[in-house]
C-alpha cells in the first residue's frame, strides 16, 4: 500500500450499537493545510466549529468528505514536511471502526488518492454556493441514479441546486397517483411543503403552474415565483430542500423519511446570506426536521453561538505557540446563552475591537484630554462621542457626568 492510501481498522467489532448508521465520533489531524496537530470530538446531533478565519475550520470539514468518497483527494500536507496524517473514528451499522489516511500532496499537479468509501452514501456535504436560479422545465422528470461516481462528487464539492425543482415537481405531479410514491416519499413531500415559511409563516407554498411547472408561494404580497424569494430565504431553503430530496435519491431502493436518516450531514458556513434573526432559527429548524441526524458545521456567527448547548461548540483558535487549538472556554451548563454578541466576537471569535476605528480614536483623544485636564478638547470630544453613540447608550449619561464641571 502506498502513502496516500488509507489503511481501515475495525475496532470492537462484537459490540452492537443501537441508533448510529453512520456518526463521526472523533478526528485527529496532523500536518494537514493550516493544522499542525489537532483532535476532535464530535457528539451525535450538533457541532459548530468556530473562531477567525485561516484557522481550519472548512479543511476539518474536507478531511471528513474526502474520507468517505472515492478518488482523488484535494487535501494538502503543511510545507515543512514530508507528509500528513488524519484517523477518523466514526461509527457504522453499529460498528465502531477508524480509518487512517496519508497526505503527500502540496504542489497543484501531485495526487492523493483515496480507496475507502464505506458509507459514502451516509454522508452529505453543503458547501457556501446556495444559489436558486431560475430554470425553465419543460417535463416532469424522473429520480437520477445516486452512483458511486455522483454521490463522491457531491461529498466533494457540495450539493447542488439543479435537480431540486424538477423532484419537487415531480412529487407534486405523482403525490395523489395510486402506487406512484411509498408513504415515506409521501410524508417527505408534505414536509416539504411546510419548509416554506420555515422561517416566515405567511409565505405558504400555492400550486405547480401545469403549463410551465414553476413552484408558486402566497405571500403577504401577492404569489411569487419560489425563485424570487431573498437571497437569505433561498440559503435556507436551499439547505433543508436539499438535504430532503438528496436522502430521497440515495436511498431510492428502499426509501426512508428523512426524520429516520441517522447519517452525518456537513455544512460550511451555516449562516451564509442568513440575516442575524433567522440564523438560529435554522438550527433549530435542523434539529427539529432531522432528529437523528448529525450536523458538523462551521460558523463566524455569535447569534448562532449565543443559540447552542455547552457540547455543541467547538472554538477554535492560534494557541501560545501560534498553532490551531480547542480554546479553553470554561463555560457553564448553559453555554453562551448568557453572553452578549460583543462578549462572544471579543473572547470567542477574537475579533480584536467591535467598535469602529474612529470612535476608538476618539475615546482615546477623550480620555487622554481628561487626563490633561484640557477643557477645550474635552468638550471637543464629548460633542463627537455624542453624535457616534447609540441614542440609548448609557454611556451618554456616564460621559455627561464626567465633562459636567467643564461645561460653563
Amino acid at each position: 500500500m502506498n502513502i496516500g492510501d488509507t489503511i481501515v481498522i475495525d475496532k470492537f467489532s462484537n459490540i452492537t450499537i443501537l441508533g448510529e448508521h453512520m456518526h463521526i465520533n472523533e478526528l485527529s489531524i496532523e500536518n494537514i493545510g493550516c493544522i499542525k496537530k489537532l483532535d476532535l470530538k464530535f457528539n451525535d446531533r450538533f457541532n459548530v466549529i468556530c473562531g477567525v478565519n485561516g484557522i481550519g475550520k472548512t479543511t476539518i470539514l474536507d478531511i471528513i468528505s474526502n474520507q468517505f468518497s472515492k478518488g482523488v483527494n484535494s487535501l494538502t500536507r503543511r510545507s515543512l514536511v514530508t507528509f500528513g496524517r488524519y484517523t477518523i473514528y466514526f461509527t457504522h451499522n453499529g460498528q465502531k471502526k477508524h480509518a487512517s489516511t496519508k497526505i503527500t500532496r502540496f504542489a497543484p499537479d501531485e495526487v492523493n488518492n483515496i480507496l475507502f468509501t464505506e458509507s459514502g452514501r451516509d454522508l452529505i456535504k453543503v458547501t457556501t454556493q446556495r444559489d436558486i436560479d431560475y430554470q425553465r422545465a419543460f417535463s416532469i422528470s424522473s429520480d437520477p441514479e445516486r452512483s458511486e461516481s455522483t454521490i463522491t462528487k457531491i461529498n466533494q464539492f457540495g450539493l447542488h441546486s439543479e435537480d431540486l425543482k424538477a423532484w419537487f415537481v415531480n412529487r407534486f405531479a405523482f403525490y395523489d397517483k395510486l402506487e406512484s410514491l411509498s408513504q415515506e416519499e409521501k410524508d417527505n413531500y408534505e414536509l416539504t411543503k411546510s419548509i416554506f415559511g420555515i422561517l416566515d409563516k405567511s409565505i405558504n407554498f400555492k400550486t405547480v403552474l401545469a403549463k410551465t411547472f414553476d413552484i408558486i408561494l402566497s405571500t403577504p404580497n401577492g404569489n411569487i415565483y419560489f425563485e424570487y424569494l431573498s437571497s437569505g430565504y433561498k440559503s435556507c431553503i436551499f439547505i433543508i430542500m436539499n438535504l430532503i430530496k438528496e436522502i430521497e435519491f440515495r436511498f431510492s431502493k428502499n426509501p426512508i423519511r428523512v426524520k429516520d436518516f441517522d447519517g452525518c450531514v456537513l455544512i460550511d458556513e451555516i449562516e451564509e446570506h442568513l440575516h442575524p434573526t433567522w440564523q438560529a432559527q435554522l438550527v433549530n429548524a435542523l434539529k427539529e426536521l432531522f432528529p437523528k441526524t448529525q450536523f458538523i458545521v462551521t460558523t463566524h456567527s455569535p447569534s448562532i453561538l449565543q443559540a447552542l448547548d455547552k457540547n455543541e461548540i467547538i472554538p477554535l483558535y492560534l494557541n501560545e505557540t501560534n498553532q490551531t487549538a480547542i480554546k479553553p472556554l470554561n463555560l457553564g451548563d448553559y453555554g453562551l446563552q448568557g453572553w452578549t454578541l460583543e462578549e462572544i466576537l471579543k473572547d470567542v471569535m477574537e475579533m480584536p475591537n467591535t467598535t469602529s476605528t474612529l470612535y476608538s480614536s476618539t475615546m482615546e483623544k477623550f480620555n487622554k484630554a481628561m487626563n490633561e485636564e484640557d477643557q477645550e478638547e474635552i468638550l471637543k470630544q464629548y460633542r463627537l462621542l455624542l453624535q457616534m453613540l447609540h441614542p440609548n447608550n448609557p454611556l451618554r449619561r456616564l460621559l455627561q457626568i464626567q465633562v459636567a464641571e467643564w461645561e460653563e
